[in-house]
């Protein structure tokens, strides 16, 4: 009867030996795939924020685009201005031009 005791002791302690084992083994696996998955939730963060970035990127581009646009437009309308103000002007430049040059070469 004690033999018989020491036997099933012996069986028990084996059995919660390998319970312990798989347990060990289980959790190392559940802490491979835990590692895996947060490795390939960083991957999509960083592919995600990528792309966030390209169209970021697209964005303010097209906005700088349509600013040199608006820019250009309003300095050809300023450069027309000044260009006819000239041309209305130069009839009186080139009065006041002679006019010097007389006074210059009267005096002279």
């Amino acid at each position: 009867m004690p033999r018989q005791i020491l036997e099933r002791i012996e069986e028990t302690e084996k059995k919660a030996q390998r319970i312990i084992e798989t347990g060990q083994k289980e959790k190392e696996e559940m802490a491979k795939q835990a590692q895996k998955e947060a490795q390939e939730i960083i991957a999509k963060s960083h592919q995600d924020a990528r792309g966030e970035g390209e169209k970021t990127k697209k964005r303010l581009l097209q906005e700088a685009e349509e600013e040199i646009k608006r820019i250009t437009k309003q300095f050809e309308i300023e450069r027309k201005t000044i260009q006819e103000n000239g041309r209305k002007n130069s009839r009186e430049i080139v009065q006041f031009v002679v006019q010097r040059a007389k006074k210059f070469w009267v005096e002279s």
